[in-house]
């Protein structure tokens, strides 16, 4: 497969353009396993993707050797071991981690298990079944995509560990960011200043808009998902304000979480506020830090692109991580909001009757 530029041809001898003998083909002119030449020990013909002839192209190695120069068509995007790098399982195509997808399978399934569960308890306790179908059409969402991992199907939530990789850092900064508002909201009601007064005129000002015909007020699933999606949104939207908006998100809700349960802990108890708290927010909370992660995360990029450490801001392949991330912190907040809505309020009146009576009524932290 001797080309015009590589010297005699028909002799056998596998000449350069130069008359030499090429080394490294014994004398007999035949090519080594790839189909290039190899002049000299230190030169390597590279074949023409175009024509299928020898290609000139080479590359001079430090100790002044021909080294060939073999392009990588892969993504532009870096990838590493750092947490805050790019994830590396789809853009070095070996495919995921068969422990992480047995971990967010495991996950997605226990969130199956709660929504079912939670529709089980609306419907021994209401008359309404709109609520349970809602809830049990989240758990089939959760199930089917978990049991569609288990089968060998990891495509989505493969993705879903790419987005956890893409933002684990930032969620954990945010996460950060609460705990330090919910120590400042401990430290407010010490210093003497109760915020539970204020979130009780807050709550009296939206009671004609909670309050059904027959004047009682319920509080419903739809109105926990449109209340808390305006913060998630918020928190994601907040890169805009170079994360701002973000950090005011976490940091308040923190001093009003801790202010809040401090206070209402004092009056009824330690108890309470947990029964009152852990249900829905295992669900909630987490939710809140994912949208807030994106944000963080989102200015990060930005700051890397601007300083030219990143080739592109935006990727498909990173679309597609944030879509799925983001979409699974909605669903949580969903969940969150059907058990706040039905689980925690059961709970609390089941197990604190004699204290809510003392008080007059139902108090959800």
């Amino acid at each position: 497969m001797n080309g015009p530029e590589d010297g005699a041809a028909g002799d056998g001898a596998g000449r350069s353009p130069d008359g030499n003998e090429a080394g490294g083909t014994d004398g007999d002119g035949d090519g080594d396993g790839d189909g290039g030449f190899e002049f000299g020990p230190d030169r390597q013909t590279v074949p023409d993707e175009r024509g299928g002839t020898g290609s000139n192209r080479t590359t001079a190695d430090e100790d002044g050797g021909i080294a060939v120069d073999l392009a990588d068509d892969r993504t532009a995007e870096p990838s590493g071991t750092d947490p805050g790098a790019e994830p590396t399982a789809s853009s070095a195509g070996a495919g995921p981690d068969p422990a992480t997808i047995r971990t967010w399978s495991t996950l997605l399934l226990a969130l199956a298990i709660a929504a079912f569960g939670t529709a089980v308890v609306i419907v021994a306790t209401t008359d309404d079944p709109t609520p349970a179908a809602g809830a049990g059409a989240l758990g089939v969402v959760f199930g089917a995509v978990g049991a569609t991992a288990r089968s060998g199907r990891t495509r989505l939530v493969a993705t879903l560990a790419a987005g956890w990789d893409e933002y684990r850092r930032s969620v954990w900064f945010a996460t950060g960011l609460f705990a330090i508002g919910t120590i400042g909201g401990i430290a407010l009601l010490l210093a003497g200043y109760d915020l539970l007064e204020m979130v009780a005129e807050l709550f009296e000002e939206m009671l004609p808009e909670l309050e059904d015909e027959a004047g009682s007020i319920e509080l419903t699933a739809t109105f926990f998902i449109l209340n808390n999606s305006r913060a998630f949104l918020m928190a994601i939207a907040g890169a805009l304000t170079l994360g701002l908006l973000t950090a005011f998100v976490m940091v308040f809700n923190g001093i009003i979480i801790g202010n809040m349960g401090a206070s209402i802990g004092q009056s009824v108890g330690i108890d309470y506020i947990l029964v009152g708290l852990a249900p829905h927010g295992i669900f909630e909370l987490p939710a809140l830090f994912i949208a807030a992660g994106v944000g963080f995360r989102i200015i990060y990029r930005f700051g890397e692109r601007v300083l030219g450490s990143r080739d592109a801001f935006f990727t498909k392949p990173y679309l597609a991580r944030t879509a799925a991330l983001i979409a699974f912190g909605w669903l949580l907040l969903v969940l969150a909001a059907f058990v706040e809505a039905y689980v925690t309020t059961v709970l609390l009146e089941s197990l604190f009757a004699d204290r809510l009576a003392g008080m007059g009524g139902t108090a959800i932290p």
